[in-house]
């Protein structure tokens, strides 16, 4: 798996050694400035049919390609969670979308916790992102994951 936190975007042969290899890639969404005034999902869409136009001129094959929004990579707290919160929007592009929210500072913003105080904070940022269309779960806590994953998996089924 090519992680590139990049998204296609930083290194010029990234999307040809993917290509290349036929491995599967996670570009993810990245700032190099935090703005708070900016409008992060339009950010973020364009960002992503850029990514998506280089993957495919590269002969990336779309079964490969997953988009990750890059909670906490140059966003503000709010910001992340406005993303985590419209996260449905970009499953528009027909892509898995993986999230990482665990342990992130946009969590202490709102309770003050120090990383390893945040698993709390993680579970309901990830239950939300699987609700929300996230197919992938990036985590530090991955029994704890499962578990509530699993809980609220069986809860709605009840519905």
């Amino acid at each position: 798996i090519i992680n590139d936190v990049q998204g296609l975007q930083g290194d010029p042969d990234m999307a040809r050694i993917a290509a290349d290899t036929g491995a599967p890639v996670i570009a993810m969404h990245n700032r190099d400035t935090v703005d708070a005034a900016f409008d992060i999902m339009a950010d973020i869409s364009e960002f992503f049919v850029r990514t998506i136009d280089i993957a495919e001129k590269a002969g990336i094959s779309r079964d490969k390609i997953v988009l990750d929004p890059g909670i906490g990579f140059g966003k503000t707290p709010e910001q992340s969670m406005q993303v985590l919160a419209r996260l449905a929007e970009l499953t528009q592009y027909g892509f898995p979308i993986l999230v990482g929210a665990s342990r992130k500072r946009f969590i202490a913003s709102v309770t003050p916790s120090e990383p390893e105080q945040r698993l709390g904070g993680s579970l309901a940022a990830h239950l939300l992102a699987a609700l929300n269309g996230a197919a992938i779960i990036r985590t530090h806590d991955v029994y704890d994951t499962v578990q509530a994953l699993r809980i609220a998996s069986a809860i709605e089924g009840e519905r």
